[in-house]
């Protein structure tokens, strides 16, 4: 019986991609293994997390690296580490340092909700954020006008959750916060390129280790080693309650030296999944069948279903609410489902549930 049966957690097929909430990734019998390793015996954290961060940094390009507890401990620490410069007694005082050099600049399209705010992560860290621009178009002169003597770092969102369009774009944010001496935070957190950001020019990229990289929950920030020297310090403050254990440093590592090594095998798996589905599903009356592809750019195909409640008799969001309530529990991705529309991503799902998912579809749709 597994801890999940033993608990009465119910199954579920994940459909949705690679989602905090339902766990990310399914690790690797190697991962696990590494972890199980760790796990059987004491180490200095603070000699493994050194040369832990210089291994990620080494893999991504970098000057230096950091492990952390997630991608938002990321952006804490590396919010607090630009703002606190190291300094101890600045460290200690952090969400509250005494200093006016808190400002944290972000396109208000970047503002955004990833189970939580970006806007409290960045004020846990001690900054202020400071929204330029609207929702929906940010011009380089918001983001230039705005960076003053107090402006400690500029934020920038590589995510699915950003506003994808007439936002400025991280090169041109990276050329006008340096040449103003601003560092470039970026949240890369599922990004799959772990060398792209640093290559461009950011200070600190934050990733988390979870999602693309397919290790335990876990993070890592690598960039220049000046600041990522100051990030270090925050375990000494607010990153305290942020601390990573040994297995999961272990885990996160073999992932990382990992990655990559199967993208083929992978990319087929995908390939023939998103094929089964759209054979399976099309041809529904009142359910139009389509692949689509990442709005942010990332090289994922996905099923997208668009429901027509006329027809189907019910919508989006009941289709996704009767899924989930099913057993086994199947969760879509379901973030414009009130737009009419789930998605089928074929990142976590294996060969075989392909059939479970189409059945239950076609089950609830009374076909």
């Amino acid at each position: 019986m597994s801890i999940y049966e033993e608990l009465n957690v119910p199954r579920v097929i994940n459909c949705a991609g690679k989602m905090t909430y339902l766990g990310s990734s399914v690790l690797r019998e190697e991962v696990m293994e590494a972890m199980n390793e760790a796990g059987a015996s004491f180490v200095s954290i603070d000699e493994l997390m050194l040369r832990a961060g210089e291994k990620a940094a080494e893999l991504c390009g970098a000057e230096a690296g950091m492990v952390t507890a997630g991608a938002s401990a990321g952006i804490i620490a590396a919010v607090a580490g630009v703002i606190t410069g190291g300094d101890p007694l600045l460290t200690e005082q952090v969400p509250h340092p005494k200093t006016n050099k808190r400002k944290v600049i972000l396109q208000k399209g970047h503002a955004i909700y990833f189970s939580a705010p970006m806007t409290q992560m960045i004020a846990i860290g001690g900054g202020i954020p400071e929204e330029v621009g609207t929702v929906s178009k940010t011009l380089p002169y918001h983001i230039e006008n705005s960076i003053d003597e107090d402006t400690a770092a500029i934020m920038y969102a590589q995510s699915h959750h950003a506003v994808q369009t007439d936002m400025v774009p991280l090169d041109k944010v990276i050329e006008i916060a340096h040449k103003k001496g601003v560092p470039v935070l970026v949240d890369a957190a599922a990004e799959e390129d772990m060398q792209k950001y640093v290559k461009m020019g950011a200070d600190i990229v934050i990733y988390s280790g979870a999602k693309a990289f397919e290790g335990p929950t876990s993070g890592f920030i690598v960039g220049r080693k000046c600041y990522i020297e100051m990030c270090r310090q925050q375990t000494k403050g607010v990153c305290r309650a942020m601390k990573v254990g040994k297995e999961s440093v272990a885990g996160l590592l073999k992932a990382l030296m990992l990655y990559g090594t199967d993208e083929a095998e992978k990319s087929e798996r995908q390939k023939e999944i998103v094929e089964r589905l759209y054979g399976s599903l099309s041809g529904i009356d009142g359910l139009y069948v389509s692949i689509s592809s990442d709005p942010a750019g990332r090289d994922i195909k996905r099923i997208k279903l668009t429901v027509n409640k006329d027809i189907c008799g019910m919508d989006a969001i009941e289709l996704d609410k009767k899924l989930k309530e099913g057993s086994p529990s199947i969760y879509t991705r379901d973030h414009h489902m009130d737009m009419g529309y789930l998605e089928l991503d074929p990142r976590p799902m294996k060969k075989e549930e392909c059939e479970v998912v189409t059945r239950k579809i076609k089950e609830l749709l009374g076909v």
